[in-house]
């Protein structure tokens, strides 16, 4: 039997439950499918479900059970265009990882 938690490094939503306008130091709810282990309090983006990046934010908290992971976030610094478009660029993706990784085994 495995662990059925996901460690997440960021938190990723679908476009529609984006909160719109995000405000830096406005606290949003998140609900997300699975069960899912976050960092408390330390920064992280948030992205949209294709990968693109909005900003960072803090989990302040989160609550795990039957299959849900809901909890609580502050944006600290919403992206302007020209850094969403340099972060999203710049992102490697799982598929470039798992690929260098098969290469060195």
């Amino acid at each position: 039997m495995g662990n059925p938690f996901l460690l997440q490094a960021c938190l990723r939503l679908k476009e529609r439950e984006i909160p719109h306008p995000l405000v830096v130091g406005r606290e949003y709810h998140f609900s997300k499918e699975g069960h899912r282990i976050y960092q408390i309090d330390v920064p992280m983006d948030l992205r949209t479900n294709d990968w693109k990046f909005l900003g960072r934010i803090i989990i302040t908290e989160f609550i795990v059970g039957k299959n849900r992971t809901e909890g609580t976030f502050i944006l600290v610094k919403e992206f302007s265009d020209q850094e969403r478009e340099t972060i999203t660029k710049t992102y490697v993706s799982d598929e470039e990882v798992n690929k260098i990784l098969k290469e060195i085994k």
